[in-house]
């Protein structure tokens, strides 16, 4: 297993595909620049809208949000769904232009989906506050491609079909994810890392306010040894 790089360290990610790095660096983030249309207003035309949101990833890979209709980003997409999301994985980095990042490009679509908002939540455990009330959504962004720049030297283009792992790769461990993380956290308290989410390539780790990321060393195509992946992540992280 693989475990997400301390601060400070610089990888280069090399090994990786273009589509594996891009989807690496989404479910590292915690937070991400959002791109929408601002139209009219008290200057004609229509103008691009920079603003920073928390961010969290579905187990193909899909970016998920959690926004308020009173935010003028939620405004905006409401009159036009497309959007950019950019992810920054250039932390730890002496020259960030040295680093990766990502750019993913596409529509949001509001979603009543149970496993989405339950990802999110267990990304971000602050947002159970607020995620019931009425004025709150998920959405997700169905993307359509990604341009990386992963340093000088490698930038390219990713299309939805290298962004984003196949659905009956995906089908298995969404069904079971729930279940598996209660299982692997049975017995451990705060003070101790716990499972918060799970895909084929990968367990995400929580304590206290610390994420950590394990990557597998390679992706699962079927459940019968997540368990097993899964409480190694978090013998090894302790």
């Amino acid at each position: 297993m693989n475990a997400t790089p301390a601060d400070g360290a610089e990888t280069s990610g090399s090994a990786e595909t273009p589509g594996q790095l891009a989807r690496r660096l989404l479910r590292e983030a915690v937070k991400a620049a959002l791109a929408t249309r601002l139209e009219g207003g008290a200057i004609e035309g229509s103008w691009p809208y920079a603003s920073l949101v928390l961010v969290a990833a579905d187990v193909d890979g899909t970016p998920i949000l959690l926004l308020s209709k009173l935010a003028q980003h939620t405004h905006n997409i409401v009159g036009n769904p497309h959007v950019s999301l950019l992810v920054d994985g250039t932390g730890g980095h002496k020259d960030v232009l040295t680093g990766p990042r990502a750019t993913l490009i596409g529509r949001t679509r509001l979603t009543e989906d149970p496993q989405s908002k339950r990802r999110f939540i267990a990304r971000h455990p602050s947002a159970a506050l607020y995620a019931g009330f009425k004025d709150f959504h998920v959405y997700r962004i169905e993307l359509d491609r990604a341009h990386l720049v992963a340093g000088f030297g490698r930038i390219e283009w990713i299309e939805r079909d290298q962004l984003l792992l196949p659905a009956m790769q995906c089908q298995s461990c969404g069904d079971s994810e729930e279940a598996i993380l209660a299982a692997a956290n049975e017995g451990r308290d705060e003070q101790q890392w716990q499972a918060v989410g799970l895909d084929p390539e990968g367990v995400d780790l929580r304590r206290g306010t610390n994420l950590r990321r394990i990557a597998f060393e390679e992706p699962l195509t079927s459940m019968k040894k997540a368990r097993a992946l899964v409480a190694r992540a978090l013998e090894e992280a302790n």
